[in-house]
């Protein structure tokens, strides 16, 4: 057998509870009920819904994890359950075990009473035999058999079972009639009104904060839940980067200056080459300028120690000249550096290094991973949330590997933190949140209502979640009319017949004419009973401006009874 199971908010009210019971489906239904539920604080509570379950027919077990609540139905009686996945209860009511059958020893040994003790040729009459011996006359025959048993005809218990059956059909059949005449009508009542636009843009503050204290009579903020999810994933990567960790030729350069008598200066780093391989300066040089001496032209001279820029055998050139990279052409041909010795000191030592590409690859990798666990956590924890456009704040708090980049390994670990938050909302509260605000703007005989070009569209302008808010801006497009209950209405004319009902809207204020629909047709013109079965829209007629032009009634909006007045 299938067990329903109803899941209980912590405020819920006992009258909610017996309705759910009354309208399971199923015969075993299961409650489950979070800790320090108000319905769980009270033994009456809970006698009410044994008392209740009994009535429907239905078996009720509790699941909580409430130790208190669990304590007090046991005491009335409700199988208790620690959760859903529990193999058994918690608490089993006990059930009286059928006492056994006592034996009753009979002797049947014949044994004469003492009271059977009499005097020969006494005769006593005992009042269970037929009759006494001295009332049985000689001309009475003594009967030997006893009276045959009266026989019923099949005919008779026929007749008598087609009468049970009769008179079975003619009462189901009355309960049908009375069953449909009360069940069977359904309406739809199309209410005219006269409407006109209203329009109106605001900002609203979006709260998420978990104890507001802020209401609508003093601010337009209303109250959203904030979420607020963080993940980290560490995982381990090869690294592939090749990086040539021997060492650099290096030595000291002659340098030379024929160019003119003005200095040239040569900064750290300075570009020199040779053999099409690039050595750097260790430190700022300065070459004095030429001179004329004797009538010669005497070059200005300095030295400066260099290094290559990269390790290796291959930058152990041979002696010669070394062009400055940078200078001109003709430049290079009259200042430049020259060395009498080959340099020395390059080999090669090629190892494995966290690369760049090492790097960002992992990173990539763990945030895409940890993202779509965020989004599935967020699924679960939005279902049934009003989520805006980009509301969403993915950020990524923070990435830590265990080796820097371009650093000798043959593995490395990456630790990725994720966080994100978003502030949502239920849809249909803050509908309702916008329309009581409007409408302390508006006349009080005025209402506002939702027609299929109208709308309540809020947008998002700004996020602040270090302080829990989120403004938007909502733009509102809906019709404003005369007030109508539309819950009194539905309560007035259940019931009513057709006469009753029309001499109702005809004296109902701020209508402009109305309509009643019967279904079936063929049936009693009569308004329903049950609310489920009784519609109620609205119908606005738009004001025009020009009151010699005519304006086709136009349907905009729609009411019921169960949603009141506002759509």
């Amino acid at each position: 057998m299938k067990d329903e199971i109803f899941y209980l908010e912590s405020d819920e009210e006992i009258t909610s509870v017996i309705d759910k019971i009354k309208q399971a489906k199923e015969s075993r239904l299961s409650l489950v009920v979070p800790r320090e539920a108000t319905i769980l604080q009270s033994v009456v509570n809970l006698k009410l819904i044994a008392k209740e379950a009994t009535r429907a027919g239905k078996e009720i077990a509790i699941i909580t994890a409430d130790k208190i609540g669990r304590n007090l139905a046991a005491q009335v009686g409700l199988p208790v359950l620690e959760s859903i996945k529990s193999p058994r209860p918690v608490f089993q009511p006990s059930v009286e075990e059928p006492k056994s059958q006592e034996i009753i020893e009979i002797d049947l040994s014949q044994k004469e009473k003492p009271s059977e003790i009499r005097p020969k040729g006494l005769q006593v009459h005992h009042f269970q035999e037929e009759r006494p011996p001295q009332f049985k006359t000689q001309n009475q025959p003594r009967l030997k058999t006893p009276w045959p048993e009266l026989k019923i005809s099949p005919l008779a218990n026929l007749l008598k079972l087609k009468k049970i059956v009769w008179i079975s059909l003619a009462i189901i059949s009355g309960l049908i009639l009375i069953g449909l005449f009360l069940i069977l009508p359904k309406n739809e009542v199309i209410i005219k009104v006269e409407a006109q636009n209203f329009q109106k843009t605001f900002d609203l503050k979006v709260s998420g904060q978990e104890n507001p204290t802020t209401n609508i009579e003093n601010t337009s903020e209303f109250i959203g839940k904030f979420i607020e999810i963080t993940k980290e994933k560490e995982e381990k990567f090869p690294a592939t980067g090749r990086k040539n960790l021997g060492g650099k030729a290096s030595g000291t350069l002659s340098l030379f200056n024929y160019w003119d008598s003005n200095p040239q200066n040569l900064g750290v780093g300075t570009k020199f080459s040779s053999s099409s391989k690039t050595f750097l300066s260790k430190s700022v040089v300065t070459i004095p300028g030429t001179s004329i001496k004797g009538g010669n032209i005497v070059p200005g001279t300095a030295s400066v120690g260099i290094e290559a820029e990269n390790p290796g055998e291959e930058f152990n050139v041979s002696a010669g000249r070394f062009t400055i990279v940078g200078l001109s052409s003709a430049e290079q041909e009259k200042i430049y550096g020259q060395r009498d010795k080959d340099l020395t000191g390059g080999f090669s030592k090629e190892v494995s290094v966290v690369s760049e590409s090492d790097f960002n690859g992992g990173k990539e990798k763990l945030i895409k991973e940890i993202s779509q666990e965020l989004e599935g956590d967020l699924t679960s924890q939005t279902e049934g949330w009003k989520i805006l456009d980009k509301a969403e704040e993915n950020q990524t708090q923070e990435v830590k590997s265990s080796v820097e980049v371009e650093t000798e390994a043959s593995e490395f670990s990456l630790k990725v933190t994720q966080r994100l938050r978003m502030i949502v909302f239920k849809e249909n509260n803050f509908r309702q949140f916008v329309f009581e605000f409007l409408e302390k703007q508006i006349p009080y005989d005025k209402m506002l209502t939702l027609g299929p070009d109208d709308e309540i569209s809020p947008r998002l302008k700004e996020t602040k979640y270090d302080e829990r808010l989120m403004n938007l801006e909502v733009i509102t497009r809906a019709k404003m009319s005369s007030r109508l209950d539309i819950e009194k209405i539905s309560r007035d004319i259940k019931g009513k017949n057709r006469k009753n009902a029309e001499d109702y809207f005809q004296n109902l204020n701020g209508t402009n004419g109305f309509e009643i629909k019967y279904y079936p047709s063929w049936w009693f013109k009569r308004i329903s009973l049950y609310s489920k079965f009784l519609q109620i829209k609205l119908e606005y007629i738009e004001k025009n401006e020009n009151p010699l032009l005519e304006t086709s009634p136009t349907p905009v909006a729609t009411s019921s009874p169960q949603t009141g007045e506002a759509p």
